[in-house]
């Protein structure tokens, strides 16, 4: 019984032993995961104040998710207070993909290549992507600075006060461009303008006309210039000409009046020699041997000139109506005086009505009506018929200017002379 009993408190002393080293293992834990537990909280605490930034990432993390609320005591809270540590974190990560997006986007509009979405939300290529961004907008920037610069040197030129600035502001840049569109346009304009009138001026100067737009259009602008001084050379020249002959006319109208005097003397000549002509005819007219006409026809004597006309049909055309005979602008005939034949050249005009007869010499002559004339050429002329039937008149018809032809002839001469 006694050998039981201390076998019994040996058990227990041991069991006694085991407790307390347990009790101290299991203390030791507990300290340990207490203070992984309060780092676990202090840590999710700091994620939540980075993911806030400070306030700028726009979340709240941090006080949704405070340290004393993390902490073992309040580990019933867990399930309120964690997920908002996720939630938070998946709208950082939405941002982040959506910020990847965009640049992409950005950089495709801006045609700088390289950039991926992808790599943009991946952490060990974002950097990567973000300098090849960065350059790209530099790049572009840079391009863009310069050609502002350029455009609004380019405006500056058409008197235009615009700077790059202004151009690079989208506020103002629609203004500025408008305006410099419109001053160019205006230019434009004005050199088609000017090159017209270059055209014409060529043109009147008898120049090929010049290409203004082309490259060469210094060459041809020189060509116009060369032109109008050779047409003001020629014009010097002209005027140079225009003054000696003017001299000439002086001299001229001088000889002419010492002419006039010397005619006016030959006339008084004539004027004697023709009295003593009237006398010599009224001596061969006394026996008839000899007749003269009154006078020496000229072309000007019209009503005489009309009596002598004589001509004959040469083509007529019955289904149209008009005829053609042979006289002319060439027409003459002949006056005898005497034993002087007078040429007098008298051109038929259009518009003149003559008669047409057959059998005109003889005993027996036929009127067979009138023709208008409406075309004369050299030799001939066409002439609508007036009178009679197309059936009547035949080739070899003699035309000629009747009295009552004469009268109204020589009307219409003196109503063409007034007009």
């Amino acid at each position: 019984m006694v050998i039981l009993n201390r076998v019994i408190n040996i058990l227990i002393l041991l069991a006694a032993i085991a407790a307390v080293v347990f009790s101290y293992l299991l203390f030791s834990k507990r300290e340990k995961l207490v203070n992984g537990w309060d780092q676990m909280a202090k840590a999710i605490n700091s994620t939540a104040k980075t993911l806030d930034d400070g306030g700028n990432s726009g979340t709240r993390a941090a006080n949704e998710l405070p340290e004393d609320k993390l902490k073992h005591e309040n580990y019933e809270q867990l399930g309120q207070v964690l997920p908002k540590l996720k939630d938070n974190a998946a709208r950082i990560v939405t941002q982040r993909n959506e910020l990847a997006d965009t640049i992409r986007t950005a950089a495709t509009q801006l045609s700088v290549s390289g950039v991926d979405a992808k790599n943009l939300k991946n952490i060990a290529a974002y950097k990567d992507q973000e300098r090849i961004f960065v350059s790209g907008v530099k790049q572009f920037r840079s391009q863009r600075d310069s050609l502002s610069r350029e455009y609004a040197r380019t405006f500056n030129q058409f008197n235009l006060n615009i700077t790059a600035e202004e151009l690079i502001n989208p506020k103002k840049s629609g203004l500025a461009i408008n305006q410099g569109n419109t001053k160019i346009k205006e230019s434009i304009e004005r050199r088609d303008t000017y090159a017209n009138y270059l055209s014409q001026i060529s043109r009147a100067m008898d120049l090929s006309r010049p290409d203004i737009q082309s490259p060469g259009y210094r060459a041809e602008l020189k060509k116009i210039l060369d032109g109008a001084k050779r047409k003001n050379q020629e014009l010097k020249t002209v005027t140079n000409q225009l003054k000696a002959e003017r001299r000439k006319t002086q001299q001229l109208t001088q000889q002419i009046a010492s002419q006039r005097k010397t005619i006016s003397e030959r006339n008084l000549y004539i004027q004697q020699k023709d009295r003593q002509i009237k006398n010599l005819t009224n001596i061969l007219n006394k026996d008839g041997s000899i007749k003269l006409p009154e006078k020496l026809l000229t072309s000007n004597d019209k009503k005489e000139c009309y009596a002598y006309v004589r001509g004959v049909i040469e083509y007529v055309d019955k289904d149209y109506g008009f005829v053609t005979i042979n006289i002319g602008r060439n027409y003459s005939f002949v006056q005898q005086y005497g034993i002087k034949k007078n040429r007098v050249l008298f051109p038929l005009e259009a518009g003149k009505t003559l008669s047409v007869a057959r059998n005109l010499d003889t005993m027996t002559p036929l009127l067979i009506g009138k023709i208008f004339v409406t075309k004369v050429d050299d030799n001939s002329a066409v002439c609508n018929l007036i009178g009679g039937h197309p059936e009547l008149y035949k080739e070899g018809d003699t035309v000629f200017f009747s009295d009552d032809d004469i009268v109204k002839a020589l009307n219409e001469d003196k109503s063409g002379n007034k007009k």
